[in-house]
């Protein structure tokens, strides 16, 4: 399971850079942005999200504004709200497979909504089976893609496999 959290680590992690090339620079949008990739402190760093959700509801970058979230709240071990904002990803980003993948872990870890877990789980397999047959986005060299593609489909099968065990052996 630490391979896992490594690769939904880095893909959250990478999110502010991604992010602040999607928006027009000096806007009050990228200030806050700005802002945001500054802060140091959890709960801080949290409200200026809410900030950004609140003053930006139709945000190109809202489903990085929800992952940013995602990843401050795994630091508090708040899987409920992991679960909130990963759904909330899904329902801006339905292919996002960063939000597929750390709900599939959340609900398995919980042991909750195990049929939601594994097809999420598997959902992200798929797509990222897909991604295989589509273009490089900017910004990776063909190695690197390559690598992406590979870490996050071995993390999403491993998800879905535990999933699937937990789903056959309940407690």
């Amino acid at each position: 399971m630490n391979f896992i959290l490594l690769a939904i680590f880095v893909v959250c992690s990478s999110a502010i850079s991604a992010t602040a090339r999607q928006v027009v620079a000096g806007t009050p949008e990228d200030k806050l942005l700005q802002q945001i990739a500054a802060e140091t402190d959890t709960d801080a760093k949290l409200q200026l999200l809410k900030t950004f959700e609140e003053q930006f509801p139709q945000s190109k970058v809202l489903p990085d504004i929800y992952l940013m979230m995602i990843e401050q709240y795994r630091q508090k071990s708040d899987g409920n709200k992991i679960i909130e904002y990963g759904e909330k990803v899904l329902k801006v980003d339905e292919h996002n497979v960063t939000a597929m993948m750390v709900l599939a872990r959340t609900y398995s870890i919980q042991r909750k909504s195990l049929d939601r877990a594994v097809q999420l789980a598997d959902q992200a397999v798929s797509h990222i089976a897909n991604m295989k047959n589509g273009p490089r986005p900017a910004g990776y060299s063909e190695a690197a893609w390559k690598e992406y593609l590979a870490t996050n489909e071995t993390a999403a099968k491993q998800i879905s496999d535990f999933a699937k065990g937990l789903k056959a052996k309940p407690f």
